[in-house]
């Protein structure tokens, strides 16, 4: 289950967050709620943050920066705003929130509401000078309140608005499946307003004027009808969708002055469709103003379908915008080995420079964090960071993603056209990843395109100038691809100007624990035991050759602490290729021998007895065999064999 998690600066503000969303969405996320002096624990896990606020976004985002995040909307908590009606015009009151910020958005939702005859003044924690009032009004922030008052009204919290909501299913690709269940809990607070509207209604024109206010202040058309079939409320978002004035509607018949299209619409069980306009299509739900007996009256519900799309849009927009930045920098490559040094030393200074540089490397070296660390230590950092896979489309959709097209340019292409990634990191950095898969024919218009520093999108004639630094990386031997005519020499020397490699895991084993440690405190970051948890497979560990490197390494740390949570990890807990590798292909003696070398090693610096009989119970073979390769590694004078349980000496110990 997708996970949702809310941060707020307040306990109350966090909480009545956390239980509308789950009212709404208990059932499809997996919801969770921090505040300012509860936050969250460091490397937690988040599809999607909600922050309460922008003031809650700029204190607290640095403990989340790597997730995709959206700052709430919110809005009046209708159901309470008739305890403001009964004040008496030009009373006086302070507005209590828990920033300046959001006292003064309140001051302007109440405002907007139709709420003019209440003089409201701001008021926060760290105001100096306010006016001493006796009345304070607040959304839910009682705590904040200064001595000088002594009557409050409590209006609760403010709620996450309508749109907020679509943005979070939208994001999460559940809009078209759950928006009835967002329309229904939504469609229940329109109703209970309706519903006390038309009891205000008989009670006082004043109170008609604030339940209009309210209802005009939707986001959405709202159409009711009573029990003789005639319109009661035509709101101003109604007018525009269907081009009539509520004066010349409210009180006629509904199948009079509209189509029969919209009550057809919603003659379904689900009591929803989707009603097309010259100039609109609406999404239309139908509920009963009271219960389920629509006999009383009916409430339509529209929606602009555009509106749903834009805001759709606008979340895929920020997201891929998102996507676009360096998150990694030097300082999050571990490792202290020479060979690893001298690289992390050479690309530094590859940073200062706008060259190419062309990153060789095994499957699961770094090639793209490295490539990122290089952008952020460069002057282009403040520019996007634009990655892009050739392993992974087609030579059709490469030249349409790199270069763009223009509208038309094939069946499919988007309206206006769209911009390719050379556009998009224009004043930045364009990553080209497994640049040995590059089809041949597109590699003759990369070159051009490297050639000439512009580029033509697809079904176009303009040419736009492009600034971009090029890092490619690949994990093939490019010069064997130009022998087998796969690669062309010419791209090659275009994009060989700085070269990196990096080196595989084993060829800088003294990275591996740091590497296992590191991986072990994002599984287990309450743990503080690494280098117990590893103490009975540190050999094998530094051993196995890691083919995979890396990202190898990563996954058996994952697996390891997902078997063996709790408990120290034993030889045998080891995944099969590791065991398989080490213990039965006998092709790997020699990294059976450095594994027995590496314990001993290890036994001695912690002082621990070893012998040829803990050897062969710890490694599964016979003493026979432990005998044979502790003689090998005696002729080759790196160890030291005497009598005794503390006889065997590794002799380069450092």
């Amino acid at each position: 289950m997708k996970k949702l998690v809310v941060i707020s600066l307040g306990y109350n503000t966090g909480q009545t967050i956390y239980h509308q969303l789950c009212n709404l969405f208990s059932s499809i996320l997996d919801i969770e709620y921090y505040f300012l002096s509860s936050p969250p624990p460091h490397n937690f896990e988040a599809d999607l943050i909600v922050y309460s606020s922008n003031a809650a976004y700029q204190k607290m985002h640095k403990l989340a920066d790597n997730h995709p995040y959206i700052i709430a909307r919110r809005s009046i908590n209708y159901h309470e705003i008739n305890k403001l009606f009964k004040l008496p015009r030009y009373t006086e009151a302070l507005l209590v929130n828990d920033t300046k910020e959001s006292a003064e958005e309140t001051i302007l939702l109440l405002q907007t509401l139709g709420i003019d005859h209440i003089n409201l003044s701001p008021y926060y924690p760290e105001i100096k000078n306010y006016p001493k009032l006796t009345i304070a009004i607040t959304p839910g922030e009682a705590e904040h309140v200064p001595p000088c008052v002594n009557k409050i009204i409590d209006i609760k919290t403010r709620l996450v608005d309508i749109t907020s909501l679509i943005e979070i299913l939208t994001y999460f690709n559940m809009l078209e499946k759950f928006a009835h269940i967002l329309s229904a809990k939504y469609i229940q607070d329109i109703i209970k307003l309706i519903k006390t509207g038309n009891k205000l209604l008989t009670d006082s024109s004043r109170m008609k004027e604030r339940f209009k206010t309210v209802i005009n202040n939707v986001h959405d058309g709202l159409i009711a009808i009573n029990k003789e079939n005639k319109v009661s409320v035509f709101n101003p978002i109604a007018e525009k969708l269907f081009n009539k004035k509520a004066l010349n509607v409210i009180g006629q018949p509904i199948e009079e002055i509209l189509d029969n299209k919209l009550l057809e619409t919603v003659n379904n069980p689900r009591k929803e469709g989707i009603l097309k306009l010259p100039s609109y299509e609406i999404l239309i739900s139908e509920t009963p103003l009271y219960a389920k007996n629509t006999d009383r009256g009916r409430l339509y519900v529209l929606k602009d379908v555009s509106e749903i799309r834009r805001l759709e849009e606008s979340v895929r927009r920020r997201l891929y915008e998102e996507q676009n930045i360096a998150r990694y920098n030097f300082a999050d490559i571990i490792g202290n080995s020479p060979s690893l040094k001298k690289i992390l030393s050479l690309a530094k200074k590859m940073a200062k420079t706008d060259a190419t540089i062309f990153i060789q490397g095994e499957s699961g070296t770094g090639k793209e964090l490295l490539a990122q660390s290089i952008h952020n230590a460069s002057s282009r950092r403040k520019g996007p960071f634009v990655a892009i896979n050739f392993a992974a489309l087609s030579e059709t959709l490469l030249e349409s993603e790199l270069f763009g097209y223009e509208e038309g340019a094939f069946t499919g292409a988007k309206r206006g056209g769209s911009a390719g990634l050379f556009e998009i990191a224009h004043k930045g950095t364009l990553f080209l990843d497994e640049i040995g898969d590059a089809p041949l024919p597109f590699q003759v218009k990369l070159l051009r395109v490297l050639q000439e520093k512009q580029v033509r999108r697809v079904g176009g004639l303009k040419v736009i100038p492009i600034d971009v630094r090029i890092i490619v990386a690949t994990n093939h031997n490019l010069k064997e691809d130009i022998k087998l005519k796969l690669f062309r020499e010419d791209l090659y020397y275009r994009l060989n100007v700085l070269p990196l490699k990096i080196p595989a895991l084993r060829e800088r084993r003294e990275d591996i624990m740091p590497l296992c440690y590191a991986f072990y405190k994002k599984y287990r970051p309450l743990s503080n035991d690494a280098k117990i948890y590893f103490k009975n497979i540190q050999p094998y560990l530094e051993a196995y050759n890691w083919q995979g490197n890396i990202r190898e390494l990563q996954n058996v740390i994952e697996y390891l602490t997902s078997i063996c949570p709790d408990d120290i990890p034993q030889s045998s807990d080891l995944p099969e290729d590791i065991k398989v590798q080490l213990f039965t292909d006998k092709s790997n003696t020699i990294n059976l021998k450095e594994a027995i070398f590496l314990e001993i090693k290890r036994c001695n610096q912690n002082h621990e007895p070893v012998g040829r009989r803990s050897l062969a119970n710890k490694f599964m073979l016979s003493e026979n065999k432990i005998r044979d390769i502790l003689l090998s590694l005696k002729i080759e004078n790196k160890i030291m064999i005497s009598p005794g349980k503390y006889g065997l000496k590794a002799i380069d110990l450092k």
